[in-house]
């Protein structure tokens, strides 16, 4: 997308700081809207799967997904609100709304599966819902 973390307005529910994964996944989903490659190759397992299901993609290994990103034409992100982050064992999802530049807003919800169950854990399988 065409904006950096700071241009955009990031809401997050209260009660996130209490769990690592859940800011492993805030941090995750702030870095799929704004492509800061560093932060994806931390958090990226080599054999991540990323199913786009609205667009019946599926992206696999760790190049192609970063490539994915960095070739998709997205609009200018002005706020993204988290409404629940929602973790367990090596799973997680996150649900909330994704607010453009030029009015739109896309409804979200992107369900993980971590490659272990330490914080260390990398995203394995990411499956994304999408709303507009």
């Amino acid at each position: 997308m065409n904006s950096s973390r700071n241009e955009i307005k990031l809401i997050i529910p209260k009660g996130c700081d209490n769990a690592p994964r859940k800011q492993i996944v805030i941090d995750f989903t702030v870095a799929l809207v704004v492509k800061p490659n560093e932060t994806l190759k931390e958090y990226v397992h080599e054999s991540i799967i990323w199913y786009q299901l609205k667009d019946t993609k599926k992206i696999e290994g760790q190049s192609s997904f970063i490539h994915a990103l960095q070739t998709e034409k997205k609009d200018t992100v002005d706020c993204l609100e988290i409404y629940e982050v929602i973790t367990h064992g090596k799973s997680a999802s996150i649900n909330g709304v994704i607010s453009l530049a030029n009015g739109a807003k896309i409804d979200f919800c992107d369900v993980y599966v971590f490659s272990n169950t330490s914080k260390s854990g990398k995203v394995k399988e990411i499956k994304s819902y999408r709303l507009e």
